[in-house]
């Protein structure tokens, strides 16, 4: 009797260990289960999303290189925003350098005064937007290359094969491959399309969301701004004076 007794209780130890064991597993077969569903879902969700294809596109362009003299220049630009340098970037603009045509504004002070650089330069919104630009790529602004403007999409010359008349107040250009459509202007509303590096028709602007359309009309809603480079919003043009390369303008279509 005392040998059944004491065999009684081993036995139950054993197969509650072994119960325990496989309740353990069974749980973190769950645990992934779930965490690798959680993953997929995202990409599934978004490759129903068709891509929007057409003949108006700008793809992305660097040609800095064409020019050695243009890619110093440009490298002792981007070296210069980097650290928020003022009076290293001063020396790069021309004397002369427009901050719009429309309302007659020219020269350095005018500049500053219009970044805000006169004080607290390094809070000035014009380090981020250059460093946008320059890290986007810049390409030529006519056939004789005599003035190179930053970023790519600002060049007139990557505009002609888009056979239609486009106002420039109403234009911008995709810069991702991937630009998301939604139809409403929030992130949790419906995403209806995919853009990739599209020239755009802009219905109504806002600071965070811009309303769109593709120039055939087929797709429209609501693009994060971020996304994209409006053909208004200003821009710098590089130029050689006295055969030193200067930004000579930095200002918007007006």
């Amino acid at each position: 009797m005392k040998l059944i007794f004491l065999l009684i209780p081993i036995s139950l130890t054993f197969f509650s260990c072994s119960d325990s064991s496989s309740t353990k597993v069974t749980e973190a077969d769950n645990i992934t289960e779930k965490k690798t569903t959680s993953v997929t879902e995202i990409p599934r969700t978004d490759s129903i999303l068709k891509v929007h294809t057409s003949s108006s596109y700008i793809y992305p362009i660097d040609q800095t290189s064409d020019d050695a003299s243009l890619k110093r220049f440009v490298s002792r630009l981007r070296q210069c925003v980097e650290r928020k340098n003022l009076p290293e970037f001063i020396s790069c603009l021309d004397t002369g350098i427009v901050v719009s045509y429309g309302g007659g504004m020219h020269g350095i002070p005018t500049f500053l005064d219009e970044w805000k650089l006169n004080k607290q330069a390094e809070k000035s919104a014009l380090w981020s937007k250059m460093n946008l630009f320059l890290d986007l790529g810049g390409a030529w602004k006519d056939h004789q290359k005599t003035e190179f403007c930053f970023p790519y999409p600002q060049s007139d010359i990557l505009f002609e094969h888009i056979d239609q008349d486009l106002d420039w107040y109403r234009t911008a250009v995709c810069i991702s491959p991937q630009t998301i459509v939604y139809e409403k202007a929030a992130t949790n509303s419906k995403k209806t399309a995919l853009l990739s590096y599209e020239v755009l028709e802009i219905m109504e602007r806002g600071d965070h969301f811009i309303q769109i359309r593709t120039l055939d009309k087929q797709v429209s809603g609501f693009v994060k701004t971020e996304q994209l480079i409006l053909s208004a919003d200003a821009y710098p043009i590089l130029q050689k004076v006295d055969g030193a390369w200067k930004i000579v303008s930095f200002a918007p279509f007006d």
